[in-house]
C-alpha cells in the first residue's frame, strides 16, 4: 500500500503544478531546465503529467494486486518489483519529457509589445 500512496504524491506534485503551482524548490520536477522560468515549469509538469500517467497508473493497480498475494511470497515479492519499476519508469520518462519541454519553451523567442 505505500508504493500507492508514493504513486498518488507523485500525481499530486505534478498536477499541482499543471494547475498554477508557482516554481519551487521543495515541490515538482526540480531539474535545471524548468526551474529557469514560470512557463518552462508549467509546460514541464503538463508533458511529464501525460506521460507519467500510465506508468503510475501501472504502478497503482500492480500494487493493489499485490495485497491478496501476501500468502505466497515469491509471488507478492514480484508484484512489488514490478510496481516500483512501474513507478521509477514514471519518473524517469516523465522528466525526460519535462526537460524536452522546458527547452522548447526556452528556445521560443520573447515576442515583442510595441504599443
Amino acid at each position: 500500500m505505500l508504493l500507492i500512496l508514493v504513486d498518488a504524491a507523485v500525481w499530486m506534485f505534478v498536477s499541482q503544478a499543471v494547475h498554477g503551482a508557482r516554481r519551487s524548490r521543495s515541490a515538482g520536477i526540480r531539474l535545471p531546465s524548468l526551474m529557469t522560468s514560470d512557463q518552462a515549469w508549467r509546460a514541464g509538469h503538463v508533458a511529464a503529467r501525460s506521460a507519467m500517467a500510465p506508468f503510475l497508473g501501472a504502478a497503482a493497480v500492480i500494487a493493489a494486486i499485490s495485497v491478496p498475494l501476501q500468502p505466497a511470497p515469491v509471488l507478492y515479492v514480484i508484484s512489488l518489483g514490478l510496481s516500483l519499476a512501474s513507478t521509477v519508469l514514471a519518473l524517469g520518462v516523465g522528466s525526460a519529457r519535462a526537460s524536452r519541454a522546458a527547452q522548447r519553451v526556452a528556445r521560443r523567442p520573447a515576442i515583442e509589445v510595441h504599443e
